[in-house]
């Protein structure tokens, strides 16, 4: 899942327990999908943490890098791993995946007469990922606060708290400070509260879709079908409610505990 879906699990999680002064968890939650736009860093590399690993006390906020593991692997996978799965070994009973399925077929007919078909795999890890696109924007279009709170959450990391996080990612993925705080640093830009603002439109995530699989570059046609799949996507996600809900219940029955 993307990071207003991921924000609002886990500040149901929290709920009275998120202050000011602990904003930056929100931060930790989302590192996994943040790291990678580094180019020397990949989503199998984050994506690969073990899920309830012992957390020393001086890297605690580790445990959230774990909650958005946790959260993907039931969108993904529909069940909780031990350290998550290869995208070869894409799983169906996830509900992104579940959803995705009626959108594949959609994808394969907008790749139609280009020199090579779109495989089905592909075609089903793209369809997956417009559904993730969907919940984030419908989870916004209830909650735009979301956007807010995450905002200040980057506000105070990096004006205090970046230390404590390069540390914390070093700990957790074995990277060097070096690395890690490039990457932090590079992804932290792109999460900017004006940033995150265009991007929760119908059209802001048409452009981060096609940015990603066709580097920003698409005629009117693939760009037309992009957006009337994100649309199909919303209108397939009338119960993601339920998803979020199911995730966290999940979630706390597998024994998660913050120590917030």
């Amino acid at each position: 899942m993307l990071l207003n879906t991921h924000t609002w699990i886990l500040r149901e999680y929290a709920g009275a327990r998120l202050q000011r002064d602990n904003l930056d968890i929100l931060i930790y939650n989302v590192m996994p999908d943040i790291l990678p736009i580094h180019r020397d860093i990949t989503p199998e590399m984050t994506h690969r943490m073990e899920r309830f690993m012992d957390v020393p006390s001086q890297y605690g906020k580790a445990r959230f890098i774990q909650f958005h593991l946790l959260v993907d692997d039931l969108s993904h996978h529909g069940h909780i791993t031990q350290r998550g799965h290869e995208r070869s070994e894409n799983a169906s009973g996830g509900y992104a995946y579940r959803r995705g399925v009626a959108l594949a077929q959609a994808m394969i007919e907008l790749h139609r007469g280009e020199d090579e078909e779109l495989p089905a795999e592909e075609a089903l890890y793209r369809s997956h990922l417009i559904i993730e696109m969907a919940v984030d924007l419908v989870v916004y279009r209830q909650f735009p606060e979301i956007v807010e709170r995450f905002s200040e959450a980057v506000d105070l990391t990096l004006s205090g708290r970046l230390e404590a996080l390069i540390e914390t990612l070093g700990w957790a993925y074995s990277m060097s400070a070096g690395l890690a705080r490039e990457a932090v640093e590079q992804g932290m830009a792109a999460y900017r509260n004006e940033i995150l603002r265009r991007s929760v439109s119908l059209e802001g995530r048409t452009d981060l879709f096609i940015h990603k699989f066709y580097g920003g570059a698409a005629d009117e046609t693939l760009r037309s079908g992009i957006r009337d799949l994100l649309q199909m996507g919303i209108e397939s996600v009338a119960d993601y409610e339920d998803f979020l809900s199911a995730t966290l219940r999940e979630i706390t029955k597998a024994g998660f505990d913050g120590n917030l």
